[in-house]
């Protein structure tokens, strides 16, 4: 075991230096207490030697040291192993990028090859898909007033398929559960040719034809066969002028990650002619459908309809007067059926 080097023993005076018998226990006392308050000293380290730190660690292991000499590189994987006895350098591995080729591009072959791209994966023509599950029929003109405004009759609902024979039922599954799928909604002439969304240059009545709620997200559930898919509803779109007109339907998958301020039309459907009438010609609601009663059950934002098939003009006053009651959901609050009754 390694020493440290030790002062020679000295030599005890017979008298202390006041001229005082020497005390050499009380001098071993001194001694004892200077020591205590001195630091340890520092170890005494040779190349190559092992590291002690002070007597206390004697019965630990020493950690070896090795020389930077005598240091082995460590090898990358893939990269071929050094034999024994062969001298390692830098040139001595042909994929190690130098700086200098950077700066200079002389490694941009070497570059080309390890940034170069994955096998290109092809878009699927048609992939999305979305179809009509309940067409508009009718409604009723709405004029300009908030107050007076009628929905259409039933409201359209269109559902999403994902066509890609590629994908797995998992994968699949996924796709329908995308949050970011969006509809958009426009109102076209009854040949599908025109755009009818700006009403027409009146400086007295300007606005929009089409107002509501053109916009849906997805809405995921069963329909009245209890199979699942992704539905979009329009429940809340009304006409202001009478006419025969068509409805534009329009899918865009929005990026969640945002990498591009645009984001493109994968689908587009037009909806069959349906008339919008005036308030004395309208012929009434219908009932609500069971799919829309499904939807309705899972929590779709959607109001059921009693419905109220009227016809004739004999009986327009009494349409404008139960307007109100068509458009209440089924599950009105008690409270509200008896202001009604007291009315």
């Amino acid at each position: 075991m390694h020493r440290y080097p030790q002062e020679p023993p000295r030599e005890s005076p017979t008298t202390a230096p006041g001229g005082e018998p020497y005390d050499q226990y009380q001098a071993a006392r001194e001694a004892h207490l200077l020591k205590r308050d001195q630091p340890p000293p520092m170890p005494y380290v040779t190349q190559g030697a092992p590291r002690m730190l002070n007597d206390t660690y004697e019965g630990k292991v020493a950690i070896p040291f090795t020389p930077p000499s005598l240091r082995i590189p460590a090898q990358r994987a893939g990269s071929a192993m050094l034999t024994a006895g062969a001298s390692w350098s830098a040139d001595s591995q042909p994929d190690r990028l130098k700086i200098e080729d950077l700066l200079s591009g002389g490694g941009s072959d070497l570059m080309a090859i390890q940034c170069a791209p994955g096998p290109d994966v092809k878009p699927v023509p048609n992939e999305y898909e979305i179809f009509f599950r309940q067409q508009p029929k009718a409604a009723r003109c709405c004029g300009y007033g908030e107050r007076d405004r009628r929905v259409i009759d039933p409201p359209p609902i269109v559902q999403l398929r994902i066509n890609n024979p590629d994908l797995t039922p998992d994968e699949v599954y996924q796709r329908i559960r995308h949050p970011a799928y969006v509809v958009h909604c426009t109102i076209w002439d009854q040949f599908g040719k025109a755009d009818m969304t700006n009403m027409p240059n009146d400086v007295l009545r300007p606005g929009k034809r089409l107002m509501g709620s053109l916009v849906s997200s997805p809405f995921v559930g069963q329909d009245e066969n209890g199979e699942e898919g992704c539905f979009f509803c329009f429940p809340d779109m009304s006409v202001r002028t009478p006419g025969l007109f068509r409805l534009k339907f329009a899918l865009v998958v929005v990026d969640p990650m945002h990498r591009s301020p645009r984001a493109p039309i994968k689908c587009n459907i037009l909806s069959d002619v349906f008339q919008v009438f005036n308030a004395k010609d309208f012929p009434g609601m219908q009932a609500s459908t069971p799919l829309t009663k499904r939807l309705k059950e899972q929590g779709c934002l959607i109001s059921i309809k009693k419905g109220n098939d009227k016809s004739g003009a004999k009986n327009a006053r009494q349409q404008d007067d139960s307007g109100d009651e068509d458009e209440e959901d089924e599950t009105t609050t008690p409270k509200r059926k008896k202001t009604r009754k007291q009315k």
